[in-house]
């Protein structure tokens, strides 16, 4: 208790990061002695003179209902008798207060409100209304709305637009040609559409960007997915309880409370597990106040198989609709082997294509998936172009190198394939760094220039770029392509990157412009007071799309075979092989422009 109470005083007093993830800590301490709050439902004694009516009367449940959780129990049992109760405090969040006003600019829905009412309500248009909700399409009890700011619009939107047309909130650095890229649209169409254009982009402003097909429905995405593919559209049954299962290495084994704060800042795995327990929190939050009754259980792997062991031992998981994680594949696939329920994988991993198992999810697509959607670009695009391979020349990266010459030499009327690394020091110490008088040699004048890096090395990857800058100009036409944007591109300027028009595979891309990403981040700072990471984002995405999958269909095959979905940073596209496992196959091909944009090619 005193660990609760300073903690709670550091948190008041120090809004940061650490100070949140350590909260997150004390609740798990306290969360694993006993889940009374977690759980769905609870036991209860019954008193001298109670019926079941009775009971169920004060517990809001109907007495048919009570008499299925406890058949063995009559209309009239005796007094201590012990029964089982649905938990009044399962699932309770801010929302529960009186006022519906649970935080700056978030409205929850009352019975029998509508969109004019609560417009009226804080003196804002229908249509502003709409605009800052575009992902809610039927008001339901509990639904939470954006507010916006009560103001004069900059461009009127008309209430059919919201349902009829793709729309965009201008914000700052927008440019029309960053639209038409980013949306796939010309110039010219949308100017038919926002005819206001004609005077230049405004702050605010909101645009049509292309109709909504009426084949298609939007399902908390932030752009319509290819019409070619079958989209994965959000059908919860009325009443759906999910039983989920969490495990992550919190590590709560080698936390004191001395140290507390010194864990959060040397130890990175306890950082990625919280982050990801967050992110799961707001998937959860987010599909109660759907309609989703969702039972949450977590646990402490501490990154041991023999804990994991214990855990199924001493845990009854045979009502688990499905379990997110452990964090680390192997234990994840060892885990899947083990239990009823289907295993979903949060984490990319090299092993995933050695290790699987019937019952194994896995959230991230495969190297072998997001090559081979860099080698279809190469292919379907190639045009005659020079082509020049830069590998670090290490042992390790060898194979790659040559599998990639090997591909692309079976590309229709290939021409020219090079190869450059860097050359052997004199002193016959290890050498990255590439020779830009090697490089220019390579280059051609006369066509375009097609440079395809291959390594991890930081000397390599910022010698190869920089010697691409001394050549960009007019005398030679460059595109720099790499099957990866790991750590070794993170000291190199965008800049660059865009003049080079970069372009690389990849299984996750966050949007920070749409209005879903926005509204994401703006809760979680206001949540958590911080901005979410990279692995908070992931939490969100997989947890969310997982039990929505589950939530709107009969089974878990059936919910992974529904559909391509796009959420705030991965896409979602399962494919199930027959006695395999079931993976995400949906992979981003993304480039930069010169406006220093990313855009999504494919």
């Amino acid at each position: 208790m005193i660990l609760v109470q300073n903690h709670l005083q550091l948190l008041s007093g120090n809004k940061n990061n650490n100070m949140k993830k350590i909260a997150i800590i004390v609740l798990l301490f306290v969360s694993i002695l006993g889940y009374s709050q977690q759980k769905k439902y609870v036991s209860y004694t019954v008193q001298q003179g109670e019926t079941m009516k009775d009971i169920a009367k004060e517990y809001k449940i109907s007495t048919r209902d009570l008499l299925r959780l406890n058949p063995d129990v009559s209309r009239k049992p005796k007094a201590n008798t012990v029964i089982i109760v649905p938990n009044l405090n399962f699932g309770n969040t801010v929302e529960s207060v009186n006022s519906n006003v649970v935080e700056k600019g978030i409205y929850l829905v009352k019975p029998k409100e509508t969109w004019f009412g609560i417009a009226k309500k804080f003196n804002i248009s229908v249509e502003e209304l709409k605009v800052a909700n575009l992902t809610i399409s039927d008001l339901k009890i509990g639904t939470k709305l954006i507010i916006p700011e009560a103001k004069e619009s900059v461009e009127q939107i008309v209430e059919d637009d919201v349902l009829k047309y793709k729309l965009h909130k201008v914000i700052k650095d927008d440019t029309v040609y960053n639209l038409t890229k980013r949306y796939n649209v010309s110039e010219q169409e949308l100017l038919q559409l926002n005819p206001v254009l004609k005077d230049g982009l405004k702050l605010g402003m909101v645009l049509k960007i292309k109709p909504i097909s009426n084949t298609l429905t939007e399902v908390d995405s932030t752009e319509i997915l290819e019409e070619t593919k079958k989209i994965f559209v959000e059908n919860f049954a009325s009443g759906k309880s999910l039983n989920v299962v969490l495990m992550l290495p919190y590590q709560l084994n080698k936390i004191d409370d001395s140290s507390l704060t010194n864990k959060f800042e040397k130890n990175q795995l306890l950082n990625i597990a919280t982050d990801i327990h967050m992110g799961v929190l707001m998937a959860i939050d987010s599909l109660k106040h759907k309609g989703l009754s969702i039972n949450l259980k977590y646990f402490d792997t501490e990154n041991s198989i023999q804990k994991l062991q214990n855990i199924i031992t001493n845990n009854n998981l045979d009502d688990a609709d499905v379990v997110i994680g452990p964090l680390f594949y192997d234990k994840a696939v060892w885990l899947s082997k083990k239990v009823d329920a289907p295993v979903v994988a949060p984490m990319f991993s090299k092993k995933q294509d050695q290790l699987a198992s019937n019952n194994i999810v896995k959230s991230m697509p495969s190297n072998k998936l997001l090559d081979k959607a860099l080698f279809n670009y190469l292919e379907k695009n190639y045009k005659g172009e020079n082509i020049i391979v830069i590998n670090d020349g290490k042992a390790d990266t060898q194979k790659a190198l040559w599998q990639t010459v090997n591909k692309m030499k079976a590309f229709d009327s290939i021409q020219t394939i090079s190869v450059l690394k860097p050359g052997v020091r004199k002193d016959k110490k290890e050498n990255l760094v590439i020779n830009n008088e090697k490089l220019v040699e390579k280059l051609s004048l006369t066509s375009n220039n097609w440079i395809i890096l291959i390594t991890d090395e930081n000397e390599t990857t910022a010698s190869a770029i920089n010697g691409l800058k001394s050549y960009n100009s007019e005398d030679f036409k460059l595109r720099l392509f790499s099957f990866e944007k790991g750590d070794n591109f993170d000291k190199v300027d965008n800049n660059l990157l865009g003049m080079l028009n970069f372009t690389y595979p990849t299984s996750e891309f966050i949007d920070m412009s749409a209005p879903t990403v926005q509204r994401f981040y703006k809760k979680y700072q206001s949540l958590n007071y911080a901005v979410p990471t990279k692995y908070s984002v992931r939490g969100f995405d997989v947890a969310y799309d997982v039990l929505a999958r589950l939530a709107s269909n009969n089974s878990f095959e059936d919910g992974m075979k529904a559909g391509v979905s796009r959420r705030l940073s991965h896409t979602f596209n399962f494919n199930k092989k027959l006695f395999g496992p079931t993976e995400n196959t949906e992979v981003y091909l993304i480039q930069y422009n010169k406006e220093l944009a990313p855009i999504i090619l494919e």
